[in-house]
C-alpha cells in the first residue's frame, strides 16, 4: 500500500538551529493520515529526541491523532505548560492549528517538520491535504517556514505566495488582489507582537506558480459550517424523504398468520401467559413483563394461538420465541380496553401502570420500556424533550404522525408532563418538516411552557445526547443518562402511544412504519406487530425474491438499520421502517484496511476516534476498545458510511462491546 505521510522531520542542523532559540520545548506530534494504519507506534517524536543535540531543553512530548481537527486538538492540549515553546511535528495544517490555539497565549511554536507534497507540483491545489474541514490550507512545498512567519502560511494565504515579505499594496490592512482578504504579512508581524519577537531569519525567495484556491475554499467553508453546526460532527446522507413525506397513513392489511415476539424491547423478554390452542383476543395480554426493564405483549388481532416457536428476531438476529396467532379476521376487543379521557384528575402513579400495562416502549428504535424512564432515580428534573427529528434518510412515520395526528401527539405530551411532574416541554424537529412543524405549531398555540424548535438538518440530530446538546447546550457525561442533566426525552411515535394506551386504552399493538426504496409500492403504513416480512414484501411488490444478491433489505433507516435475511421474521415494536435499496459495489468488510484518512474522527459526533475499533477490533483487542471510548459509541454509523477503505465498523463496535471486560 502507498504510504502518503505528509511530513518529515526537518535534517539535524535546522533542528539544532530551532532549539538554539529557545530555552525550552514541549513537543507534539501527530500520528499522521493517510498510512495503513497496522501499527500504533509512530516513530518521529523518539527519532526527533535522538537526533538533537539538546536533549535537556525537551520539556514534554505529546502525541495527538490527526492534529489538525482544531475542535478535538483543543480539548488534548488543555493541560499544556505555560511560557514554554512549543515543537510541532506535522505537516503544515497541524502546526497552523497549534500556532492558531496559542495565538492568544504569545506562545511561540516551531515547525520541526517539512510538509511531504503528494502532488506533480508541490505548489498546486493537488497538493492540500489533512482530513479536517478548516480554514487552513497545506500546499505540501517540502520546506516549511511556519515557525518562522509566527504559524501563518504566505504559500496559500497570501494572494501572490510573496515569502520575501509583503508587497506594499496592502490597504487598511487588506490584499490589494483580493480585497476582502487580510494581508498575511501583517497578520504574520501583528502575531510574531504578540510573541514578542522579531523576523529573525532571512527567507529565501522561490519560484512558484501561481494557484486559486477560492472555489475550494468556497467549498470547504460551506463543509466545515455544516459539520460544526448544532453538534460536533455527523454526516448529510442523501435523504430521499421526498419518495413518502407526502403519502398520508394508511392502514395496511391483516396477516392470516402474526409472529408476536416474547421479545420486543431492551431487557428482560416477556413471558407468555397463553397456551397453543387458546382463542386470544384483540389487544389482550399475551405475554408479561419479567423484570423491571421489561415490558408486557399483547395480541395484535382476535385468533387462535397455533404454538410458541422460534424465529428469527430482527435485531438480535438469533432464534427468540414469538406466538404464531392464526387471525380470524372478527378483531373482537379485549375488555381491558377501556378508555380514560379524564386523565387530567387521575394521579401520576395510576398513569405510569397504564403505561406499563399497555406494553408501551420507546418508538424510536431503541425499545426502552417508558415506564421505567418514568421512574427516574432522585436526581433533579426540569425538561422533558420530544424528539421528532427523524433524521434517517427515507422514514417519513414521524412526519406523518405529526402532520395527521398533532392534537393527539399533544395530549400525549401533556400526559407525559404531568406524569413527570415538569413544566418545561422542547419540541425538536428538523427544518426538512415544515408541514409537521406548522401543524405542531398550530395545536400548541399559546400554551405555556412548550416550546418548538427548528433544528439544522444533519443526522444523527435525533440521538438522545446530540438532541440534548443541540436544544438545551447540556453535555450528557460519559456513561451517563439524560437524568444526569435533568432531562428525559421521548420519540413523537412514544407520547401518541401514550396517548393512545390512556386516552383510548389500546396497548401498543400497531405502529407506523414507512416502506421506501426499491419498493414498487412505497409508504407509511399503520401495521401491526407480529405481522410476517414475507406479506409486506408481497404487498409492496419487493424485486429481492427474484434478484436476493442485488438488493439489500434494511429494517429501519439505511445509518442504522439492521438487514434482514429471514422473510419469516416479523414487525415488532421497535420497526421504524423497511428500506430496500440496491447493494453498493463496494462491499464493507471487517478486513479492510485502515488507512488513517482521519473521516471516521472528523465526523463521529460523540467525539471518538473510531479507527482504533478498527485495528483493535481486527486483532480481538477488546479492553483496547473501551480504552477508546468504544462504550460511549451511539453506534450512529457515521464512521462506517464515510469511511474511505469501507470497513464494517459498527460490527466491530458491536463485537467490542459483546466482549468487553470478558462478556460474550
Amino acid at each position: 500500500m502507498i504510504d502518503y505521510t505528509k511530513y518529515r522531520l526537518k535534517p539535524k542542523n535546522e533542528l539544532d538551529d530551532v532549539l538554539k532559540e529557545v530555552p525550552g520545548l514541549f513537543a507534539i506530534w501527530c500520528k499522521k493520515c493517510y498510512k495503513a494504519f497496522e501499527n500504533e507506534e509512530m516513530p518521529e517524536c523518539n527519532n526527533f529526541v535522538e537526533l538533537i543535540s539538546e536533549k535537556d531543553k525537551i520539556k514534554g512530548r505529546l502525541g495527538i491523532d490527526f492534529l489538525c481537527n482544531r475542535f478535538l486538538t483543543e480539548k488534548n492540549i488543555k493541560n499544556l505548560p505555560e511560557n514554554i515553546s512549543i515543537g510541532v511535528i506535522s505537516c503544515g495544517l497541524g502546526i497552523q492549528t497549534i500556532a492558531k490555539l496559542m495565538e492568544n497565549k504569545g506562545i511561540r511554536v516551531l515547525a520541526l517538520a517539512d510538509t511531504v507534497p503528494q502532488s506533480g507540483n508541490a505548489s498546486s491545489i493537488a497538493g492540500y491535504h489533512g482530513i479536517t474541514l478548516g480554514s487552513e490550507k497545506c500546499a505540501g512545498c517540502a520546506q516549511c517556514y511556519l515557525g518562522i512567519t509566527g504559524g501563518l502560511c504566505p504559500v496559500v494565504d497570501c494572494a501572490k505566495s510573496l515569502l520575501n515579505g509583503p508587497c506594499g499594496g496592502a490597504k487598511d490592512g487588506k490584499c490589494e488582489v483580493i480585497a476582502e482578504k487580510d494581508c498575511v504579512w501583517i497578520e504574520i508581524f501583528k502575531r510574531m507582537q504578540k510573541q514578542k519577537r522579531e523576523m529573525s531569519h532571512p527567507i529565501k525567495v522561490r519560484d512558484y506558480n501561481k494557484f486559486s484556491s477560492s472555489e475550494e475554499k468556497k467549498i470547504s467553508t460551506i463543509s466545515f459550517e455544516k459539520r460544526t453546526e448544532n453538534f460536533y460532527g455527523g454526516v448529510h446522507p442523501s435523504e430521499k424523504k421526498e419518495i413518502t413525506e407526502n403519502l398520508p397513513i394508511e392502514e395496511f392489511p391483516q396477516s392470516k398468520y402474526m409472529f408476536v415476539f416474547l421479545s420486543q424491547h431492551a431487557g428482560y423478554p416477556a413471558t407468555a401467559v397463553v397456551k397453543q390452542g387458546e382463542r386470544v383476543k384483540f389487544g389482550q395480554k399475551i405475554a408479561e413483563s419479567s423484570g423491571l426493564i421489561s415490558a408486557p405483549v399483547h395480541c395484535p388481532v382476535s385468533g387462535r394461538v397455533t404454538a410458541i416457536e422460534e424465529k428469527l428476531h430482527p435485531t438480535l438476529l438469533r432464534k427468540m420465541p414469538a406466538i404464531i396467532i392464526e387471525n380470524d379476521f372478527s378483531d373482537e376487543r379485549d375488555d381491558d380496553i377501556v378508555s380514560c379521557s379524564e386523565w387530567h384528575s387521575v394521579p401520576a402513579e395510576k398513569l405510569i401502570e397504564l403505561v406499563k400495562q399497555k406494553g408501551i416502549v420507546g418508538l424510536g428504535g431503541a425499545m426502552f420500556p417508558t415506564h421505567v424512564k418514568f421512574f427516574p432515580p432522585k436526581k433533579p428534573l426540569d425538561t422533558l424533550i420530544v424528539n421528532g427529528c427523524e433524521c434517517e434518510p427515507y422514514l417519513n412515520a414521524d412526519n406523518r404522525l405529526m402532520i395527521e395526528h398533532p392534537e393527539e401527539i399533544l395530549q400525549g405530551i401533556m400526559l407525559a408532563r404531568k406524569i413527570l411532574g415538569v413544566n418545561n416541554v422542547i419540541i425538536g424537529i428538523e427544518e426538512n418538516k415544515p408541514v409537521a412543524i406548522e401543524n405542531m405549531k398550530r395545536a400548541i398555540g399559546e400554551k405555556q411552557g412548550f416550546i418548538l424548535k427548528e433544528l439544522k438538518t444533519k443526522y444523527p440530530q435525533g440521538a438522545e445526547k446530540m438532541l440534548i446538546r443541540t436544544t438545551l447546550g447540556r453535555r450528557v457525561p460519559d456513561g451517563g443518562l439524560p437524568l444526569d442533566v435533568g432531562v428525559v426525552v421521548l420519540n413523537v411515535g412514544t407520547v401518541f402511544a401514550i396517548y393512545r394506551a390512556i386516552v383510548q386504552g389500546l396497548p401498543l399493538v400497531k405502529r407506523v412504519i414507512t416502506v421506501s426504496g426499491e419498493f414498487e409500492r412505497q409508504g407509511n403504513f399503520e401495521i401491526r406487530m407480529g405481522t410476517p416480512f414475507k406479506d409486506i414484501l408481497e404487498f409492496c411488490k419487493s424485486k429481492i425474491s427474484e434478484n436476493a444478491q442485488e438488493y439489500c433489505l434494511k429494517m429501519g433507516g439505511p445509518m442504522m438499520g439492521i438487514i434482514q435475511t429471514d422473510p419469516d421474521s416479523a414487525v415488532i415494536k421497535g420497526t421504524t421502517g423497511f428500506v430496500l435499496a440496491k447493494k453498493f459495489f463496494v462491499d464493507s468488510s471487517e478486513k479492510n484496511t485502515c488507512i488513517k484518512c482521519g473521516r471516521c474522527v472528523d465526523v463521529c459526533p460523540m467525539e471518538l476516534y473510531p479507527l482504533y475499533y478498527a485495528y483493535y477490533g481486527t486483532r480481538k483487542m477488546w479492553e483496547k476498545c473501551v480504552e477508546y471510548g468504544v462504550k460511549n459509541c451511539i453506534e450512529c454509523g457515521c464512521c462506517q458510511y464515510i469511511c474511505s477503505s469501507k470497513i464494517a465498523l459498527v460490527d466491530l463496535i458491536k463485537q467490542a462491546k459483546r466482549n468487553a471486560n470478558n462478556k460474550t
